[in-house]
């Protein structure tokens, strides 16, 4: 078809047909395609470059590089027809071979990059039917910039005290806190959180007085429904009275339903100590930033708080929370006391308050981790959700439980549950990956990998999981990649690390064995889990079992990960791994 139509423009009775090679040569096939190349490995090399500061995806990546490979077909094309000098006009089978190429580029970008999991990222949740709302971060408008923990105290609260109300859909604070540092429009906003409604706002405190200003927006059209002013003592009473104004104003205006039961939940005060509430605050304040230092400043401001006032149960749940994100966070802690101290701390917490969902909560995960209660601690995070279905990290936590007892259907599903309440958060976001990989569903787990990734790119963890993905998958060189920035984040000294994927290649490609760098051993903050793991990317079986007991006779909570986790299947046969993973399958459902 191809030389029919060049003999056509030719004239064939005057010019024999010449050889292929000829005709190649003619049509200039090789300089177009060399200048294409070029032009290509240009294009290549800034999407590489540009990758990390302009917070390219992965799956962005490949798609460009599917690309580049599928213009060189049409380039290819476009050269037979107009490789030789002074043919320019585009012929109609010319134009129908460009176009089957890019219907093959479709299915293979779609099929290629990968499925996409519920809600990416500008993908809303679903709809439920209730009216749904966000409380944007409140400005601190205070003359001390230190008393921004008070701001973020006071969103949190009026976030609790909206998620009390059945009638209404309410996101998590964590994904809003996004728009602190990076601000968006009003619908831009609506769109990403899938919410109808935002509040605005900001406090003040200043010589024993609170001034507390809220507005009602409708988010989408950008509309102000409500706005007010309050100014009152700085009185836990009053703060309470202010935030149960503002929710009953917004149950007025978005016409949603204010039950007997929901009035009840929010009438409640936690404290009459106005300075243990406010040590409570700052002790959540801490609790959010997730590193160990965040973690021990939040246990001492919880701890005051208790001293003020001995009953303050949410003072109680917070403490527990840091004990059990301690043995996460912190690599220095004995996981043994730190699961007593979290135990005492929510039981005591609900000998206070029997109705705390937050702290049934955090007793059924430390039932969990501490002592493998299966039974037990699913009961209490069932509990939690009955109490407040708007807390994610009951969900998370409830997740977390189904897919390490290999339930790995509900435990997603419960999981996605947690993100729809706060779909920006890294934690829910990061957990939700971690159990599509444990599920073994891959492709989607890169998905939900990557948009962790476009959301928190500076933390490791999320290059981590991409890159024990990666590798489960057979994508060696994808998994070098992403371990390597997963190490630059965390702060392993670069020779180590090049070290390590050098050796992570070598196994992988050429099955040679190789063994952890002892240096592994010393890394501050390197749980037992990672290690253990680490040491499989290279198939050094002994170290990785040595860890894996390691974490068994610390108590920490890797274990539960390692009993389920893909890298770990080289080991399912052997004896000694088999008698540890004994001990955390006793309970489990089968």
């Amino acid at each position: 078809m191809c030389a029919g139509a060049f003999i056509i423009v030719l004239n064939p009775e005057e010019m024999p047909e010449l050889p292929l090679l000829e005709r190649l040569k003619e049509r200039k096939l090789v300089q177009w395609a060399l200048a294409y190349l070029a032009g290509a490995f240009v294009v290549f090399q800034a999407v590489e470059v540009m990758a990390e500061p302009w917070g390219i995806s992965s799956a962005v990546q490949r798609g460009v590089h599917i690309l580049l490979v599928i213009g060189l077909f049409i380039t290819f094309v476009l050269a037979w027809y107009h490789g030789e000098r002074g043919r320019q006009r585009v012929s109609g089978p010319e134009l129908l071979m460009v176009a089957g190429i890019l219907v093959v580029a479709g299915v293979a970008l779609w099929t290629l990059t990968g499925p996409r999991v519920a809600n990416p990222v500008g993908e809303p949740p679903p709809d439920d039917g209730r009216p749904s709302i966000a409380v944007l971060p409140l400005s601190n408008n205070s003359p001390d910039p230190a008393d921004v923990y008070f701001a973020d105290g006071m969103q949190g609260e009026l976030v609790t005290m909206l998620g009390r109300i059945s009638g209404l859909s309410v996101r998590g604070p964590t994904s809003v806190m996004r728009y602190r540092d990076y601000p968006k429009s009003l619908p831009e906003i609506a769109t990403e959180l899938g919410v109808s409604y935002v509040i605005e706002g900001g406090v003040r405190i200043a010589g024993g007085q609170v001034s507390f200003t809220a507005q009602l927006m409708d988010a989408a059209r950008d509309q102000l429904l409500w706005a007010a002013e309050f100014d009152s003592e700085f009185s836990v009473k009053d703060l309470m009275s202010i935030h149960r104004k503002i929710a009953e104003q917004v149950v007025s205006q978005v016409e949603a339903i204010l039950t007997p039961a929901d009035e009840a939940r929010i009438e409640s005060v936690p404290t009459a100590s106005t300075e243990a509430y406010e040590e409570y605050l700052r002790g959540r304040f801490h609790l959010s930033g997730r590193t160990a230092q965040d973690l021990e400043t939040a246990v001492g401001h919880f701890q005051r708080a208790l001293e003020l006032d001995p009953t303050f149960a949410k003072a109680l749940s917070g403490l527990a929370d840091c004990y059990t994100l301690a043995t996460y966070y912190a690599g220095d802690v004995n996981p043994g006391e730190m699961f007593r101290r979290g135990e005492g701390a929510a039981e005591e917490a609900l000998r206070l308050d029997p109705d705390l969902a937050a702290a049934h909560a955090s007793l059924g995960y430390l039932k969990l981790i501490s002592r493998r209660d299966w039974a037990g601690a699913e009961a209490s995070l069932r509990r939690a959700i009955a109490l407040d279905p708007a807390y994610p990290q009951a969900h998370q936590w409830l997740a977390d439980l189904l897919v390490f007892s290999g339930r790995f259907e509900e435990g997603v599903r419960e999981g996605q549950l947690s993100l729809d309440l706060d779909p920006l958060a890294f934690s829910l976001n990061y957990s939700q990956a971690m159990r599509l990989l444990r599920s073994r569903d891959f492709e989607a787990a890169v998905t939900q990998f990557e948009r962790t990734i476009e959301l928190y790119p500076h933390i490791f963890l999320g290059w981590a999981g991409l890159a024990e993905t990666r590798l489960v998958m057979g994508d060696v060189e994808g998994a070098i990649q992403n371990r390597s920035r997963s190490d630059q984040l965390f702060g392993i000294d670069p020779v180590l690390s090049e070290t390590f994927l050098a050796m992570i290649s070598d196994f992988h490609r050429n099955k040679n064995p190789g063994r952890l760098p002892p240096a592994f051993d010393t890394l501050a903050g390197f749980l037992p889990g990672w290690r253990a793991t680490a040491a499989m990317y290279v198939g050094d079986t002994s170290t990785a079992l040595r860890w894996v007991e390691e974490a068994a006779h610390g108590n920490w909570p890797d274990m539960l990960v390692c009993r389920i986790a893909p890298v770990f299947d080289p080991l399912r046969d052997n004896p000694r791994f088999q008698a540890l993973m004994k001990e955390y399958s006793d309970g489990v459902e089968r």
